[in-house]
């Protein structure tokens, strides 16, 4: 178990400088000048005291065994900070990182992005494979969301039982984001999260159940503003432009099926008239609407309003002859043709008879 103090730091210092040259030493005031300390696979638990270095720019402690953030109250000067693979549960102590640009957390056991509410200058975020129990997952808290979603640039979120990207709603800055490998499943949720992402140009899902839905790369695409590559693949202006036009053409579409019909169509329509008809009882009812149209059908009339229009009933003609199923049926027309041939044939035959007698 190893503390980082500044006896530690100076140690660390000498062995390099002594690697390099053995004739030099290192001096203090060097020291307190430091911008890059490497102090990463070194088995510290703890970060002590280090007050001495505020000239620090860069602090690499990935590999180690730190648990709290803590003592970093000098670090005004800092601008990168690596603390990926150690056993932080927490984010703290963070307030005096004014100058923070890019904040790496990955592998830790944190499940709340939270102690940022004065790294207005965060530019990039990477805080993905964090160890987290069953049934939870990586969420933001609201007031450190509202600072990032000024100032973050990329985004590393990937890998964290994330099943929303709700708390990214309005991140204005953000240009890339990763959320591979999480449990995104709501495609409309989704879509209406990236609409809102103004500035985003590189989006990566894979992994999550949502890149199997119907359409799930079109609705993304038509949504965004300025999406220029989704899962690894280029997203050009034709293919936006032509997803926004097709997304336009089936909202239009939406609207004209939720017209509603005219009263007097929808009236008319339940009625099984001619077309003419129609028309004439659609005008009846709009030209007095204060009056109360009744119309009722019954077999062979129509009563509409006062007025009782009676209909002609079938006549039957002599060419019928049978009945089917309670149906009239009418003998063919050819009928009537053989009937006439019939006649003439037989009156040609009685006259060949009456010419026979004569002889």
């Amino acid at each position: 178990m190893v503390k980082l103090t500044a006896d530690i730091v100076e140690r660390k210092c000498s062995q390099i400088l002594t690697s390099k040259s053995l004739s030099k030493t290192i001096k203090q005031d060097e020291l307190w000048k430091l911008t890059h300390l490497h102090m990463n696979d070194m088995f510290i638990s703890s970060i002590g005291n280090i007050a001495t270095y505020r000239s620090l720019k860069v602090l690499y402690l990935q590999n180690n065994n730190i648990s709290k953030i803590k003592n970093l109250h000098f670090a005004c000067n800092l601008t990168h900070l690596y603390l990926q693979h150690n056993t932080i549960t927490k984010m703290e102590n963070l307030e005096s990182l004014e100058n923070l640009q890019k904040l790496y957390l990955g592998h830790n056991n944190i499940i709340v992005v939270e102690g940022l509410e004065n790294t207005k200058k965060l530019q990039e975020l990477h805080i993905e494979s964090q160890k987290i129990p069953l049934g939870e997952s990586l969420c933001f808290e609201p007031r450190s969301a509202f600072i990032l979603s000024m100032c973050l640039k990329v985004l590393n979120i990937s890998e964290n039982k994330m099943t929303s990207l709700r708390n990214l709603i309005g991140f204005q800055e953000l240009h890339t984001l990763n959320a591979k490998n999480n449990l995104i499943n709501n495609v409309d949720d989704l879509t209406a999260t990236i609409s809102t992402l103004i500035s985003l140009k590189d989006l990566s899902l894979q992994g999550n159940p949502v890149t199997t839905s119907y359409r799930y790369k079109e609705n993304l695409i038509a949504n965004s503003v300025s999406l220029a590559n989704l899962d690894g693949k280029i997203v050009t202006d034709i293919c936006r432009n032509f997803m926004k036009k097709f997304k336009m053409e089936k909202h239009n579409q939406r609207i004209k099926k939720a017209t509603k019909i005219p009263l007097g169509d929808d009236i008319t329509n339940s009625l099984n008239l001619p077309p003419a008809f129609k028309r004439s009882i659609s005008r009846a009812i709009f030209q007095h609407p204060e009056s109360h149209l009744s119309i009722t059908i019954t077999p062979g009339s129509l009563s509409v309003g006062s007025q009782l229009y009676v209909f002609p009933p079938w006549k039957s003609a002599s060419s019928i002859r049978s009945t089917k199923d309670n149906h009239i049926i009418p003998r063919p027309f050819w009928n009537n043709v053989i009937k006439n041939k019939e006649i003439r044939l037989t009156r040609s035959h009685a006259n060949n008879k009456l010419q026979i007698n004569i002889k």
